[in-house]
C-alpha cells in the first residue's frame, strides 16, 4: 500500500470513528456531515484494499485489518498534535532560539537595551550573543541568525540568502586624557594629532578603519605604535594617559566614569560611522528573527528596507 495514497485526514477520521464506534457520532465530533465521513472511510478502505470495519446496527466494529491500523493511527495523531503544538509555540514565540554575532562595540553598547526589551516580552526565547568578533572568517556564519557589522571593516562572506542593510549611525569622537595639551585648543585638526601618541583599536576594528579613511583623505599616514582590543581597553588606556584615541559617542555616553575630554574632528562635521545589520531575506526568516527585527526598527518587509538613521 503506497504511503502516498494515504492522508492524515483519512486516518484521523478512521481513528475517531473507531474510538466512538459510530459514524454519526464521529461526524458530530468532526463537524462534518455523515455522508462526508462515510465517503472518507470508503476512500481509506479502497486504499487499504480490504474492509477495515463492519456495520452493526447504528455502530461499527473493526475488522482484524482495522485493528492493525488503530495503533499506528494513534501514534500519527499524537505526532501531528506534537507538530501542531510546536508550530503554535514557535508562532507565538513561546519557544525558539535567536543567535546573534556582533563586534565588540555593537554587543556592548548598541544591542543590550534591544535584547532586554525582547527578553522581557518573550522570556521563552533563548538568546545567544557572541560579541567581540574581529575575524569573521573564523566562524561558521550559517549557524548564526543575525550579524552586526561596522562601517570600515572588511567585507564579510555571508550566506547567499542574507542581505546587508544600514541600521544605525553614530559619531566617532577624538578623546583625550584630562589635561592633554590639545584638548582645549580652540582650533584643532587631524594633522595636529600626529605629533602626539595615539592609541588605536585592533586592526580589524571598524572604528579604526573608518578613522584611517579620514586621515588618508588628507594624505596623512598616522603612526600606529599602541594597539588595544575593544572599547573598554581604549577608554582605559586613554584615561591612563597612554595617548589620545577614538571612540563612538554612544560608548562614551555609557562611561561617564572615564575621566576623558572629547572633540569632534575634523571640525565642524566630525566622523560619522554606520552600523550594518545582516539578516536573512524575508522568505528565509524564522518567526523569532522577524519579531526581533521589529524591535530593532527594521520593517517586516526586509527587502524593501529604507535606511534608518
Amino acid at each position: 500500500m503506497p504511503i502516498t495514497c494515504l492522508s492524515i485526514e483519512l486516518l484521523e477520521t478512521f481513528l475517531v470513528v473507531a474510538e466512538v464506534g459510530s459514524v454519526s457520532r464521529a461526524a458530530r465530533l468532526l463537524h462534518r456531515s455523515q455522508p462526508a465521513i462515510s465517503e472518507r472511510l470508503q476512500r481509506l478502505t479502497e486504499v487499504a484494499g480490504e474492509p477495515l470495519y463492519q456495520s452493526i446496527g447504528r455502530g461499527i466494529r473493526l475488522t482484524a485489518a482495522g485493528e492493525a491500523y488503530l495503533a499506528p493511527a494513534r501514534r500519527l495523531r499524537d505526532l501531528k498534535n506534537e507538530v501542531d503544538d510546536i508550530l503554535q509555540r514557535r508562532r507565538h514565540l513561546q519557544e525558539g532560539i535567536l543567535k546573534i554575532a556582533a563586534t565588540n562595540t555593537v554587543a556592548n553598547y548598541f544591542l543590550p537595551h534591544h535584547l532586554v526589551r525582547f527578553r522581557r516580552d518573550h522570556p521563552h526565547i533563548e538568546l545567544v550573543l557572541r560579541g567581540g568578533i574581529t575575524d569573521w572568517s573564523q566562524y561558521a556564519l550559517i549557524d548564526w541568525d543575525l550579524f552586526f557589522l561596522e562601517d570600515g571593516a572588511e567585507n564579510v562572506d555571508l550566506p547567499r540568502h542574507y542581505q546587508v542593510i544600514p541600521w544605525l549611525q553614530d559619531e566617532i569622537l577624538t578623546i583625550f586624557p584630562m589635561g592633554h595639551p590639545l584638548a582645549d585648543r580652540e582650533s584643532l585638526s587631524l594633522a595636529d594629532l600626529l605629533a602626539y601618541p595615539v592609541v588605536w583599536r585592533e586592526p580589524q576594528s571598524g572604528i579604526r578603519q573608518r578613522v584611517l579613511q579620514e586621515f588618508r583623505k588628507l594624505m596623512l599616514e598616522p603612526k600606529i605604535s599602541i594597539e588595544v582590543n575593544g572599547v573598554e581597553a581604549m577608554g582605559t588606556a586613554v584615561a591612563a594617559g597612554l595617548g589620545l584615541g577614538f571612540i563612538t559617542s554612544t560608548a562614551l555616553r555609557h562611561r561617564p566614569d572615564w575621566q576623558l575630554q572629547s572633540r569632534r574632528l575634523p571640525a565642524p562635521d566630525g566622523i560619522h560611522w554606520t552600523l550594518y545589520l545582516a539578516a536573512p531575506q524575508t522568505p528565509y526568516q524564522s518567526h523569532t528573527i522577524a519579531i526581533f527585527l521589529q524591535y530593532l526598527g527594521v520593517p517586516s518587509k526586509f527587502g524593501n528596507y529604507e535606511t534608518i538613521l
